[in-house]
């Protein structure tokens, strides 16, 4: 492999975050193949517990089946919307549909004008519209979180997925489009050098003959060329999976999934071209002359990932070692996803700070964050209000709730600027502060919700006087009273705790530079704690 070749790898690799040495201080340790015409397998017989349901478009009037399961809760359960495949309709096989049974989500599998093979399928206005309905009818008819609404398709469904992203009117929380086409047109010609009957499928949609190419309105059906709606995906998330052999042993190159990917991160911030696919790494991707032998940090399912692309929590791009299939033990890992709110100080709100990291670490939760540098329990530091979360608790939960329209987990990682020398006098204030803090949060309305679940965490270790700043001399002693006051109004307030004293005091002097801030190592280490608390936590 050549230098250049390595430099991409090393560039790749580095989009997974790693510790290094200062993580040995530490231990916090089925597939469905589809060929080369996707899933076809009809079961006209579903059966109980689905239900056939006919459900007027709101286009034209026509009507259109779909199956249709709601969950037996008493509360609001995730709806799964299914999307048949190219050459498919409603009363195709999907192998979902029984794992979402058994866990009681709602669920909808819907025609939208059936095989990709006529102008009214394939992308057109009734057809979206017709996705559109389906979801309705189930957000009538179900027991819908709203909150958790999750869109997959496969093949022809992950074309229909990524239309979907583009033109819904649904607050769609999730889109997972499985080795999907993005470009009709360059589909057409791809499928004519691979003779199979996909382009005579285009040619009928576009032109209504079996030869030819209506190259425009191909294009007018390509979600690719269409203008991602940023305001309306802002907490929404898209991942895309792609087989590296499809192409060459299935009939969807996957070119189509990371030029999809990369127009996206491109309309999300023309700037952010170190998040996007670059074109050596697609020569080699396309090319298959990928690299072997690094070290794989997470799978899909029982699968290598070869590559994973993501742009903040917006989209994700995962290559794996596979071909044109959906890896169904993991199409639904993702679901449901949490809202989480975030409280801290100048540690959570920079850049590289423990949130974000928790971010990147829980791509598919939405993380909302009220971190401000200088922010205290209950103290107006620096004579202002706004670093006075016991004043401002209110308001973050109203910012948060129309956000994510609920809150399902709040962490709370303050205390540092309370220990300040400048309120050494009221120390003894900041335990009944953090109760009145508690108490505020679960006194508040959540509508329909539970109350959250409230993660407490003790505040990061202090430096001695020697490298800190005199406004926080004296801190390192108060700050270890405090953590042993904040462990017993967690417990009274039956909070989860979270200590990450005790694990990053040894390794603190070579996490913070200042005494009070940590570097990108510390934070990912504080982040990696809370994760992990977060995934064992009660139900």
């Amino acid at each position: 492999m050549t230098d250049k070749h390595n430099s991409a790898e090393k560039s790749a690799q580095t989009k997974w975050i790693t510790v290094g040495t200062i993580g040995l201080f530490f231990f916090i340790s089925g597939w469905v193949q589809i060929d080369s015409k996707p899933n076809c397998i009809q079961n006209e017989n579903w059966g109980e517990p689905f239900r056939k349901v006919t459900i007027n478009s709101s286009a034209d009037g026509k009507k259109q089946s779909a199956y249709f399961y709601a969950t037996h809760c008493k509360i609001p359960k995730p709806l799964i919307i299914s999307l048949h495949t190219w050459s498919g309709d409603f009363q195709q096989n999907d192998p979902l549909s029984t794992t979402v049974v058994a866990k009681d989500w709602n669920y909808i599998h819907p025609d939208f004008r059936g095989m990709n093979n006529t102008s009214e399928a394939c992308g057109s206005p009734m057809a979206m519209s017709d996705i559109d309905d389906a979801i309705s009818f189930a957000l009538k008819n179900g027991n819908v979180d709203s909150t958790n609404i999750h869109m997959i398709g496969v093949s022809g469904g992950g074309f229909a997925t990524l239309l979907a992203y583009m033109k819904s009117t649904h607050n769609i929380r999730s889109f997972s489009a499985w080795v999907p086409i993005s470009n009709l047109e360059e589909w057409y010609y791809e499928s004519l050098g691979r003779k199979n009957n996909y382009a005579r499928d285009i040619s009928l949609v576009t032109t209504g003959d079996t030869i030819g190419l209506n190259a425009s309105e191909a294009r007018l059906r390509s979600p690719v060329l269409m203008s991602t709606p940023i305001n309306k995906r802002m907490n929404s998330k898209l991942y895309l999976y792609c087989g590296i052999h499809d192409g060459y042993n299935g009939s969807v190159p996957i070119s189509h999934s990371i030029n999809f990917y990369n127009k996206v991160v491109d309309d999300f911030d023309k700037q952010a071209i170190g998040s996007k696919v670059s074109e050596e790494m697609q020569r080699l991707l396309l090319s298959r002359c990928y690299f072997t032998g690094h070290k794989v940090e997470k799978r899909l399912g029982d699968r290598e990932i070869i590559l994973q692309y993501d742009y903040l929590e917006k989209v994700q791009l995962t290559i794996f070692e596979g071909g044109h299939e959906m890896v169904e033990s993991a199409a639904l890992e993702h679901i449901p996803s949490l809202n989480i709110m975030t409280i801290g100080d100048s540690n959570g709100e920079m850049p590289e700070g423990w949130v974000n990291q928790l971010k990147k670490l829980r791509f598919n939760d939405l993380i909302v964050n009220h971190s401000i540098s200088g922010n205290t329990i209950g103290f107006d530091n620096l004579n202002s209000e706004k670093l006075n979360s016991l004043k401002n608790i209110q308001s973050y939960i109203s910012s948060t709730l129309s956000i994510s329209g609920k809150i399902d987990i709040i962490i709370i990682l303050l205390g540092t600027n309370d220990c300040k020398a400048i309120f050494k006098d009221q120390f003894n204030e900041v335990p009944g502060n953090l109760d009145k803090l508690i108490s505020i949060i679960k006194k508040n309305s959540y509508e329909n919700s539970n109350i959250p679940d409230i993660f407490i965490v003790s505040p990061p270790p202090m430096g001695p006087d020697s490298v800190l700043n005199e406004k926080f001399y004296g801190g390192l002693k108060r700050l270890t009273v405090l953590i042993e006051q904040i462990k017993k109004v967690s417990a009274k307030e039956n909070c989860h705790f979270i200590d990450i004293y005790t694990p990053l005091s040894l390794v603190f002097p070579f996490v913070s530079n200042d005494g009070v801030h940590l570097i990108n190592e510390g934070q990912y280490l504080i982040a990696e704690i809370i994760n992990r608390s977060i995934n064992f936590r009660r139900y």
